[in-house]
């Protein structure tokens, strides 16, 4: 069939796919071909990642500076997937990094937090408050995805891990069912401010520098389990009223980097310290440390479902 004998309405189905390829090979950094669009997903720390790579399809790895970039499909989607460190300003810089360097459609993050949720619980705040004070929002459509995701329990949550180094008892559960909780306002800040929080070659899921780097339990968590009643919650304005769903280290950073090159995002982030705790515990990071494995499986049971919703709705502008 010559062009001339096509419909018109094919014609401009051709145009409109034409433009959008051409959009998004505008997108690759100067003089390089044009890539397929990915999206990103990213975490902060290995146990964050781990469960994403393990329901992924990587294609090929790149090491770039300290940071390994996988490119692959996870969910059926395009992806590359990366850890930022842990901080603002490892955040901001492997984002930038990420930018430069892939045709990037979209950033979706998935990861743990404080939160006034309840432990194992996944928040998908509707926009993310910087160190300044700046606010940003997440994609709106891709937030009405996130909706779809938390309706009728269709996420299968954890509520059950093993407790590190646990003598008795290894099985912890909770008493609760984890949900999907879209809406609110997250808060990033760093206190380590402009020093780095550094990865370590051997640090484990929590401290290393990629997926499966080796690394024991450090002794001051295993007496984190202790409860003690005369310690304060962290981060006291989970607590309050009207204050963030969640507070993290890293989601604003990333918000900004990509708000400043038009870039949509969203984050998905359970709670591996908020209310629902069976063991009560109240020292600084005690509840962080039994229960990031859990809230790190949520955070990506969460964001595959999530991908599976962004590829049936078929549209790159989702």
């Amino acid at each position: 069939m010559r062009p001339s004998d096509r419909s018109p309405a094919s014609r401009l189905r051709d145009l409109l796919a034409a433009s959008l390829g051409a959009a998004l090979c505008g997108c690759a950094a100067p003089g390089r071909e044009c890539a397929p669009p990915l999206l990103a997903v990213l975490s902060a720390f290995p146990a964050e990642l781990s469960p994403l790579l393990e329901r992924a399809a990587v294609e090929e790895t790149q090491t770039l500076g300290d940071r390994v970039f996988r490119t692959g499909r996870l969910a059926g989607v395009p992806v590359v997937l990366a850890l930022t460190g842990i901080g603002m300003g490892p955040a901001a810089s492997t984002t930038r990094t990420l930018l430069e360097r892939f045709p990037v459609r979209g950033i979706v993050f998935s990861g743990v937090a404080g939160s006034r949720l309840r432990i194992g619980d996944v928040a998908v705040p509707a926009a993310w408050t910087d160190e300044d004070g700046t606010t940003r929002s997440v994609h709106g459509q891709w937030l009405e995805l996130a909706e779809r995701v938390a309706v009728g329990g269709r996420v299968a949550l954890d509520r059950c891990t093993l407790v590190p180094d646990a003598e008795s008892e290894p099985e912890l559960c909770l008493e609760h069912e984890p949900v999907v909780a879209v809406g609110g306002v997250g808060r990033s800040r760093d206190p380590y401010g402009v020093a780095p929080f550094p990865c370590q070659p051997e640090g484990g899921d929590v401290f290393g520098c990629d997926v499966g780097a080796p690394g024991a339990t450090p002794a001051w968590m295993k007496g984190g389990v202790e409860v003690d009643e005369t310690s304060e919650p962290e981060e006291p304005e989970l607590r309050e009223p009207g204050g963030p769903v969640v507070g993290d280290m890293e989601t604003a950073a990333v918000a900004r980097e990509a708000a400043a090159r038009g870039v949509p995002l969203i984050a998905f982030r359970a709670a591996s310290d908020g209310k629902g705790d069976p063991l009560e515990l109240r020292r600084p990071f005690a509840q962080f440390f039994i229960y990031y494995r859990l809230a790190g499986r949520n955070a990506a049971a969460a964001t595959v479902s999530f991908l599976e919703e962004l590829a049936a709705a078929s549209s790159c502008g989702s």
